[in-house]
């Protein structure tokens, strides 16, 4: 049967090594043997009928206590055709292997990393594989799912001897701290040079974030992140909620722009569900993104601009932003962790004042971004502080995975929303813009039209808001109308299921792409059937684009690290997650 002509390009060239062809939600889904992987991939990226160039996603799904444990996921993109692929491989319990495919894709350095910390499959001839978020001492893997939520036990003084015997097993003794442990398994010391910490507690590292530099007097030889020190295991703990209570950790990922991680969530539960959601629900999930948008921008403005010597711009920003924030409370009660979008549309219907504050919003703003840019954009500080500073070429970017703002800013016009349109974004009009060089001064540029190009989709949601429910009428996910229980028994019990028992999910996965104000942000979410996920994986731009920290460093000033961290803006809540 054809499925795709990708698919049958592959099984044409490969035809013992592809199995399992399907097609899910539009995209191919095929699975490849372990030996034939690098080959298969390095076909996907040079054939130019498919030049699938950007490596999405690579990702891990524990199916235990099946004989063949691992599944392994390489989620690629071709930005030339705009089409999508994924790539599963299938890897057993008692060789946890593969081989690494970083001179493939670049960007999957840190994903290989990552696999290896949280699940234990070791990549060959990975250059630097080294635990990523958790402790380098530990010996074990949490998200492995025959290890418990909450396995380290807190200690107090009835339980500190039983723990001390857990830690044991659990870890190795803490070594002294070689210069590899600050540059990576590359590092090499080098004479006449020296190595300094940038962070973790450091106000303009944007988080919880510590970068490793190795100088030669001011010149930047290295420049290497450290991430972790904010991990709250957000994905752990969501396989041990229902799908909509998981809603309210995705809150805790990026939590500058929470309504964005609520809606790449709910579209992928939704996937699963073979969901329908109303039109209404849809605008309004339009609406709350590109106001999260706004709102995230004027963090990073506010922020970036502090940084580097505008101290007032944080005040006029964060004066902007409580005004979205204010609207938020409106809608929800809630300014900031809402948990608004869910599964099934969004929780309540807009509040009568709602439509007022969004359009009064909209016609203070556009002349407050004026004032902003006629402070920045031609000042020659800013200039000197942000031109041709952080840039990289385009095939760099693409091969590290970089996406958002980041990427846009080299000339890529790539954005989720029109590559791949969601919520109705193909209804609206908009521009998506791009730079020229890639430095951080065209980042900057990027940021303040998006935020322009936010207010025009925002304006064309309220006047084409249609009609209906605001959510779906099935009655198997979303809850009954308040005014049916408390008139009716039946609706009542019901109710009291869903929230204490939740729904359950058909088997299988989904996978949903979103624009986020930082980049492409997936959830792969896997049902094992029940009313809790197997497994909710976060694809977070912020983790991504920060391996492109490094070169874009490399060479530069000292003086420079921070304004290239602002032009990035990692959020370090999704980095760790």
């Amino acid at each position: 049967m054809f499925l795709s002509p990708v698919i049958s390009t592959l099984e044409e060239h490969f035809p013992d090594a592809i199995s399992e062809p399907e097609l899910r939600s539009g995209d191919p889904w095929i699975t490849v043997t372990r030996d034939r992987l690098a080959d298969v991939l390095t076909f996907l990226k040079i054939t130019p009928e498919l030049r699938y160039n950007l490596l999405i996603d690579l990702t891990c799904i524990d199916f235990h206590p099946h004989p063949s444990r691992f599944s392994v996921y390489y989620y690629l993109h071709s930005m030339e055709h705009e089409r999508k692929l994924m790539v599963r491989v299938r890897v057993p319990d008692d060789d946890p292997t593969l081989p690494s495919v970083i001179t493939i894709y670049g960007t999957a350095n840190w994903h290989e990393r990552e696999v290896f910390d949280q699940f234990g499959i070791s990549f060959r001839d990975h250059p630097d594989l080294r635990r990523i978020l958790n402790p380098d001492h530990w010996t074990v893997h949490p998200l492995r799912r025959d290890f418990p939520l909450g396995g380290e036990e807190v200690a107090f003084t009835h339980n500190a001897d039983a723990i001390a015997v857990q830690a044991d097993t659990w870890t190795e003794p803490v070594r002294e701290k070689t210069v590899q442990d600050y540059l990576g398994l590359t590092g090499e010391v080098k004479e006449g040079t020296i190595i300094i910490n940038i962070g973790p507690q450091h106000p303009s590292t944007h988080g919880v974030l510590r970068v490793a530099l190795q100088l030669e007097g001011e010149t930047v030889l290295r420049a290497m992140p450290h991430v972790g020190y904010l991990h709250t295991g957000i994905e752990k703990t969501a396989e041990n909620l229902t799908y909509q209570q998981a809603v309210t950790v995705t809150d805790r990922l990026d939590y500058v722009a929470p309504l964005s991680n609520n809606l790449g969530y709910a579209l992928a539960v939704e996937r699963l569900l073979n969901l329908e959601v109303p039109p209404r629900a849809d605008y309004v999930r339009v609406i709350l993104a590109e106001l999260t948008r706004i709102a995230s921008h004027l963090i990073w403005l506010g922020t970036h601009a502090f940084e580097l010597g505008v101290q007032s711009m944080i005040l006029y920003c964060f004066r902007e932003r409580e005004l979205i924030l204010d609207i938020f409370e409106e809608l929800s009660g809630v300014r900031m962790m809402t948990s608004f979008i869910n599964v099934g549309g969004v929780r309540t219907d807009l509040t009568p004042q709602f439509g007022k504050r969004v359009r009064e919003f909209l016609a203070l703003f556009p002349e407050k971004l004026d004032s902003y840019e006629d402070m920045l954009t031609n000042n020659k500080i800013w200039l000197k502080r942000t031109k041709d500073i952080g840039a990289l070429s385009q095939d760099t970017l693409i091969d590290l995975g970089v996406t958002g703002p980041a990427l846009r800013s080299a000339g890529v016009a790539f954005d989720v929303r029109t590559a791949y349109p969601y919520c109705g974004y193909n209804n609206f009009t908009f521009a998506v813009p791009t730079g020229t060089t890639g430095d951080v001064y065209d980042k900057y540029r990027v940021r303040m039209e998006e935020m322009r190009q936010s207010l025009g989709i925002i304006r064309q949601a309220m006047d084409g808001l249609p009609e209906g429910p605001f959510r779906s009428d099935d009655r198997k996910v979303t809850l009954p109308p308040r005014e049916e229980i408390e008139t009716g028994m039946e609706q009542l019990i019901h109710h009291f299921l869903l929230v204490s028992r939740g729904f359950p999910v058909p088997e299988g996965e989904a996978y949903s792409l979103i624009e986020s104000p930082r980049g492409a942000l997936g959830f792969f979410v896997s049902s094992d059937g029940t009313p809790m996920p197997r497994r909710v994986r976060v694809r977070a731009p912020s983790f991504v684009n920060l391996q492109a920290l490094e070169p874009m460093c490399r060479g530069g000033m000292i003086a420079d690290v921070i304004a290239i961290i602002a032009g990035i803006d990692p959020l370090m809540g999704e980095v760790d997650r």
